[in-house]
């Protein structure tokens, strides 16, 4: 099996500005997740798709692949994550190699856990034409949420009406096929199984100036 990992890390930010370069503890907020991926198996590559020079020589320096400058209009806010994946799948697999499986990295979420990420794996291979994504339980009702589908496979489904059985998906990996995102233009599908992360700290997702100062919080206590 090979899975390609990919780290989308823009350069603007409004809320928090320069993010993805900013150092949490001792190095560079997207070399957490650059890190991170080097010890996840089947992986074969980690590509970084940035549109900014500075991120770019960043992830160089720790080995990553950052084989171009991402264009313009896949970097504007309104510009939606699974464009630019599809632009990075399309380009790595007619230029490197075939892959099994894309996996997406947020540089935001720089405390998720090896023991979930592979059991995502494991969840992948073992059921047929999947996606797998991080998800953690919410106590909110919005739209923006979802439930389980009462069915066998327990797939995602938009949040409809009130109820307790309610889901977030936390940002801390997606994990389909190159030919599923490609079908459905879309990390989502009606075959999106939902890994529940459990742990608080593996759910954070630094968007921003309160949420990275709880990370630096968590980086002084976990890492000092």
């Amino acid at each position: 099996m090979k899975i390609l990992v990919l780290i989308l890390a823009r350069g603007g930010s409004k809320r928090l500005p320069n993010k993805n370069v900013l150092k949490l503890g001792k190095k560079h907020l997207i070399n957490w997740s650059i890190d991170f991926a080097k010890k996840i198996p089947f992986v074969c590559d980690i590509l970084v798709s940035t549109d900014s020079k500075k991120i770019g020589l960043i992830a160089k320096k720790r080995r990553a692949l950052v084989p171009w400058i991402r264009p313009k209009k896949l970097s504007l806010d309104k510009a939606k994550s699974h464009d630019a994946a599809l632009h990075a799948i399309n380009w790595y697999e007619n230029n490197i190699q075939k892959v099994d499986a894309l996996m997406l990295l947020q540089p935001t979420s720089p405390f998720r856990k090896l023991k979930t990420i592979k059991e995502g794996i494991r969840i992948f291979k073992s059921k047929k034409n999947i996606s797998v994504i991080g998800v953690e339980r919410s106590k909110y009702n919005s739209n923006n949420y979802y439930t389980l589908n009462k069915t066998k496979n327990k797939s995602l489904k938009k949040l409809l009406k009130k109820t307790e059985d309610v889901y977030r998906v936390n940002g801390s990996f997606y994990l389909i096929s190159p030919f599923n995102i490609r079908k459905n233009k879309s990390f989502y599908h009606n075959k999106t199984f939902p890994l529940v992360c459990n742990s608080m700290i593996e759910s954070i997702d630094i968007d921003n100036k309160d949420e990275w100062k709880i990370a630096k919080r968590l980086v002084n206590f976990k890492f000092n």
